[in-house]
């Protein structure tokens, strides 16, 4: 397959995710949606895709032949203003980390028959390696990254759970291009540990309708052309 023709692939793929993502907000009808999607598949050109996606609501011409994700991290601040060491810890009880907020590069997260959310999506992060150990007995973690930001989950559970959850039509997320990872470890006893790629104001059930007309159409992108 010739390079301008990949080209073009890999940008009918983003143009799905950004009217995927469209979709799942409710700023696009059933209708809609499926006649941009049958657009998408037989535009011929960069130009006529970005006729098809570039009047979304928040979204431009660039993102689709841009191969990162319009929601990527925020701009980064200088390594000098990020602290070595965090710690959250919730004990009958739940904490937070949400909005616009500074990480520090290692961040301890402590759940006791509680709940902890470490929401990354509109965090500041500089490049390099975050590391995030999730401890939790009876209780629940939950870690949030926007596309873009690279995932590593390594952690353990005892009758109970310590998972990454699948992000179709995130590719940017799991890119060995990305210059931002967030490593997820630790141990989760009789609670649970997850960790998701979700556009920043997504909730769990948009990100789980949108995987699944991503998943959709991915398919159908997939099939051979006759």
């Amino acid at each position: 397959m010739s390079k301008p023709r990949q080209g073009l692939d890999a940008a009918k793929s983003r143009a799905v995710d950004l009217l995927a993502e469209s979709f799942a907000r409710d700023q696009l009808t059933m209708e809609d949606f499926e006649r941009r999607v049958s657009l998408v598949h037989g535009a011929k050109s960069m130009g006529r895709l970005e006729e098809v996606v570039g009047n979304l609501p928040g979204a431009g011409g660039s993102e689709v032949a841009s191969p990162r994700a319009a929601h990527g991290p925020p701009r980064p601040l200088p390594p000098a203003r990020i602290r070595a060491s965090d710690r959250s810890v919730a004990v009958f009880g739940e904490t937070k980390r949400t909005g616009r907020w500074v990480p520090a590069r290692s961040t301890q997260v402590v759940s006791v028959f509680g709940s902890s959310v470490i929401d990354l999506r509109e965090a500041v992060l500089v490049p390099g390696e975050y590391t995030l150990t999730a401890w939790t007995l009876l209780g629940s973690v939950e870690v949030i990254v926007a596309p873009g930001v690279g995932v590593e989950c390594a952690g353990s559970a005892i009758l109970g759970s310590f998972e990454q959850i699948e992000t179709a039509g995130s590719d940017a997320a799991a890119s060995p291009e990305s210059t931002t990872v967030v490593r997820l470890e630790g141990a989760a006893i009789l609670g649970s540990v997850e960790v998701a790629v979700r556009y920043p104001g997504e909730s769990k059930r948009e990100a789980r309708r949108r995987r699944r007309v991503e998943k959709k159409q991915r398919r159908r992108l997939a099939r051979p052309r006759r």
